[in-house]
């Protein structure tokens, strides 16, 4: 039920979120759809809030067809059949640190390919928060998901929707524009912060300023014996110690000594402060730069690497593709090596080169991370 009155000075609508219930509080006009499955799979449709009370992590049913659970492993948002927990058949998955399947950013989704019995990557799934979204009929933030504000791109559209700590009804748009709460400039919430601010600095101080990540230092880069270059960084320091955690890294290439870069790696979808590039054309100067990634975007960029070239034998191959590291050589065993200035059995001269910047302390202070290393088992990201 609704409490408040007509509109009040400000752009809101009061509403006693206390009077709602807890099961209002968690599910009222939104509808969680899911689209983009091949035709007639039963990956499209509408889900239900099995949830009562707010959760860190929802978990939802198909509608129609309860045997389909989707909820939150702990890495990743799974879609399972006949149980709702990882003991189910997986039909689809998004790795991701998102608190709601509808904040998964785009192309997130992968299903399951029945011929083959294994999951493929599918950017045309999504999962979206549907409903009337006007200034009386409005979102509650656990329909869109407490991180929508951070993790979906608003361009034109215009969200309505009920702030969890107040209660009053605010519109997203950063400029004001038609009548009643339009009449004022709107706000957006944030989770980590529990309390709305300006839509419209909210990209560019709020979440700039305060949540998104510092810059990683001590870049270094150690060329390989085949084309490629492998990245080492450290990690960039969060002050507070309470910011969102790093979820990946995006590397960045310039070709003309620092004027112009373009995007290697988007984002290394993991927090592991290394990468590798492949397939280098010989003779090119390159430089590389590194961004940490969290779920407020981008933060600021490592200082430029120094120039590197392939050594010129190497004759000219394709653009390059960047890829992530898999396991491998073990670096403990070959620190060990470093130190007595050899190579143990089966160690390249490349990852003599890795250990020797390692033990310098030109990248993350522990090893662990890096414990695994070996080009020959590096995979492709696109």
């Amino acid at each position: 039920s609704r409490t408040g009155k007509g509109v009040s000075q400000a752009n809101t609508r009061r509403i006693v979120v206390m009077e709602l219930g807890a099961a209002a509080s968690t599910s009222r006009y939104g509808r969680l759809l899911s689209r983009g499955a091949p035709a007639g799979s039963l990956l499209n449709g509408e889900w239900l809030r099995v949830d009562a009370d707010l959760v860190a992590h929802p978990r939802y049913v198909r509608r129609d067809v309860p045997e389909l659970h989707l909820f939150y492993s702990g890495s990743a948002w799974r879609i399972v059949r006949g149980s709702d927990d990882p003991s189910g058949e997986l039909l689809a998955e998004a790795v991701s640190a998102a608190l709601h399947p509808a904040t998964v950013g785009v192309s997130g989704w992968s299903l399951l390919e029945a011929e083959k019995g294994a999951v493929r990557h599918c950017p045309e799934y999504e999962m979206v928060c549907d409903g009337p979204n006007t200034e009386l009929q409005p979102f509650l933030m656990e329909e869109l998901g407490r991180d929508f504000f951070l993790r979906v791109q608003l361009t034109r559209k215009v969200v309505w929707f009920v702030c969890p700590a107040t209660g009053n009804v605010y519109h997203s748009a950063a400029k004001p524009g038609g009548p009643g709460g339009r009449s004022r400039p709107g706000k957006r919430y944030c989770h980590l912060c529990a309390k709305c601010f300006s839509a419209n600095n909210f990209q560019s101080q709020h979440l700039a300023n305060l949540h998104r990540p510092g810059r990683p230092t001590a870049l270094v880069t150690v060329p390989d014996e085949a084309g490629g270059v492998h990245l080492l960084w450290r990690p960039p320091v969060d002050p507070t110690g309470q910011g969102p955690g790093i979820t990946g890294y995006r590397v960045r290439v310039s070709v003309n000594d620092g004027i112009s870069w373009q995007v290697g790696i988007n984002d290394t979808g993991t927090s592991e402060a290394r990468a590798i590039i492949t397939n280098l054309v010989a003779a090119v100067p390159y430089r590389f730069q590194v961004a940490a990634v969290n779920c407020a975007g981008v933060g600021a960029d490592s200082e430029p690497s120094p120039q590197l070239c392939v050594a010129p034998e190497h004759p000219p191959t394709p653009p390059p593709v960047a890829s992530r590291m898999s396991d491998g050589l073990d670096l403990l065993s070959l620190a060990a090596a470093n130190r007595r200035n050899d190579a143990a059995p089966g160690c390249t001269a490349t990852e003599t080169k890795v250990v020797r910047a390692l033990s310098e302390g030109h990248c993350p202070a522990s090893l662990e991370p890096l414990r695994h290393l070996s080009p020959a088992r590096s995979f492709d990201v696109f």
